[in-house]
């Protein structure tokens, strides 16, 4: 009897969605224009800030930008299915990651590492290469 009745539910979903109209996913072009805008934009941003004095005074105000331009920037792109396997999103997630670690770890004042400043010089290369690549 319950394979019966979900065979039934089935047939009427499906007879269902037959009747319902059918739109297209949306073009990915002018987002795709709008993405790589916005991650050059955070490209640049993580490595002004993460390459300023550590006598600046305006080094925690930078921090405090960069947090709030990582968090906007990867609230809006990490649901997008399109972008998930794209390199330029996999380094920028990474570095964004490990800046906004550090800072939370450490204080917004604290220098970053010469080794993990440039692991993530380098992720902040490879992405903005991918990003000219249209990947």
């Amino acid at each position: 009897r319950h394979f019966l009745s979900l065979s039934a539910v089935t047939t009427a979903t499906l007879s269902l969605s037959s009747l319902l109209p059918v739109t297209p996913p949306p073009a990915f072009a002018a987002d795709d224009e709008e993405y790589v805008k916005e991650t050059s934009d955070v490209i640049k941003k993580v490595r002004s800030t993460i390459n300023m004095d550590k006598n600046d005074p305006n080094v925690a105000t930078a921090v405090a930008e960069l947090r709030d331009t990582s968090n906007s920037w990867v609230a809006k792109y990490r649901r997008e299915k399109a972008l998930l396997g794209r390199p330029s999103f996999r380094e920028i997630y990474s570095a964004l990651n490990a800046v906004s670690g550090h800072y939370i770890s450490f204080g917004p004042t604290a220098p970053i590492p010469a080794k993990r400043k440039a692991r993530i010089l380098e992720e902040m290369d490879t992405a903005e290469k991918a990003l000219l690549r249209g990947r």
